[in-house]
């Protein structure tokens, strides 16, 4: 009877462990928590409007943001977005608002954060882009990047 009785303890004693440290896991998963930062404007980006035959492959329009926010996980990665308003084609390859929604996703090295640029001065690619235009110029950026983000010296 008693080597049963130790053997139920043992058993109580590691399954007692095993279950301590699954909770002390999720506890620390629950506390590395992603961080937020938002970036006020008004301040000035350039965005693609079409798609064009020209060097660029798009037509491209000033516009001005009402915000960016950053949204940092806790490995360090990140996603951006933010809100703009069209306001007047850039001078290469100048741009006017679609006709109807204008929809382009595209990878590293084809937009640059926005929020680091107002931040620190840096310029930083995106690894992916997901942006809408309205035809009533609304913008809406959704940029993701890597914990450390390509410098657009490398690009």
């Amino acid at each position: 009877m008693r080597s049963s009785l130790l053997g139920r303890t043992s058993r109580v004693t590691v399954l007692s462990l095993v279950l301590a440290l699954v909770v002390g896991v999720l506890a620390s998963a629950a506390l590395a928590k992603a961080s937020v930062d938002r970036v006020e404007g008004p301040f000035e980006t350039v965005v693609p409007v079409a798609f064009a035959d020209n060097p660029a492959g798009v037509e491209l329009m000033f516009a001005e943001c009402d915000f960016v926010q950053r949204v940092e996980k806790p490995d360090g990665s990140s996603v951006e977005t933010q809100h703009c308003q069209l306001t007047e084609p850039f001078f290469v390859f100048p741009g006017l608002p679609p006709e109807r929604a204008f929809t382009n996703t595209a990878g590293t090295c084809t937009w640059f954060s926005d929020y680091f640029l107002q931040t620190t001065g840096e310029s930083l690619a995106a690894d992916r882009v997901r942006l809408t235009v309205t035809p009533s110029g609304q913008v809406s950026v959704t940029t993701m990047y890597p914990p450390n983000p390509t410098p657009e010296s490398e690009c």
